[in-house]
């Protein structure tokens, strides 16, 4: 069941079901168990609304399996809400998410927020080096974080550690490195921010971002290369 759930294969709803037990109940035979709650209950979504002394009057099921299915049942509702994520939108929705996230920090983090088409945050990437001054992402493990999360919008962020919100000529460069690897993903780069002492320096809204994606395009590193040969 694992190797058809790691290679992708399609599972039936019994085999979902089965899986699912397997981790309430690692040294029973939940097989007959799913087949148990289906044949009752018909479907997943069905068996995961049920009243926890429903689901106990199912063959196999006790309180440690009940109690489960009610908790999974609970993540699903609440997953499937949107209210509550976090939304990106305005300069002003980004100030308030980077002030909340990196005020007081000690150490410079680095965090990458992936946003779906609608401005909701559906992943974010958060790395620091422990150091005051200097915080690092590999570019690989970006790039590979973009391929896996598909993003429409990429925002990043970090903090200065008792200095100004000013960006620095590494972060310069690490804006443009971000800006190039969202070009050749088909993703749109909308903001790198800095904040420090309760102040938040915007490349978007400075004016920074539009001459970085000028300069960075791929047609312009196309040209690049061309009339350096």
């Amino acid at each position: 069941m694992y190797a058809k759930l790691v290679g992708g294969e399609n599972l039936y709803d019994h085999e979902i079901l089965e899986i699912l037990l397997y981790s309430a109940c690692p040294r029973v035979n939940t097989n007959p168990i799913a087949h148990n709650l289906l044949d009752r209950f018909c479907s997943l979504s069905e068996i995961f609304k049920a009243d926890i002394e429903e689901l106990k009057r199912v063959d196999g099921v006790g309180d440690g399996i009940a109690n489960f299915l009610k908790i999974v049942g609970l993540c699903s509702e609440r997953a499937g809400k949107a209210e509550g994520f976090a939304r990106l939108e305005t300069f002003g929705d980004c100030k308030k998410f980077v002030s909340m996230r990196l005020r007081g920090k000690t150490e410079e983090f680095i965090e990458l927020y992936f946003l779906e088409k609608s401005g909701r945050i559906i992943r974010i990437l958060i790395r620091t080096s422990g150091s005051r001054n200097r915080a690092f992402v590999n570019l690989e493990e970006i790039t590979k974080s973009i391929t896996l999360v598909k993003p429409a919008y990429l925002i990043a962020a970090h903090n200065h550690v008792n200095c100004s919100a000013e960006p620095s000529d590494d972060d310069d460069a690490f804006t443009k490195q971000l800006q190039l690897i969202c070009n050749i993903h088909g993703v749109d780069f909308r903001d790198h921010l800095i904040y420090a002492g309760g102040e938040v320096y915007s490349y978007n809204d400075a004016g920074r971002l539009a001459e970085i994606k000028r300069d960075c395009s791929l047609e312009k590193m196309i040209e690049w290369t061309k009339n350096s040969k």
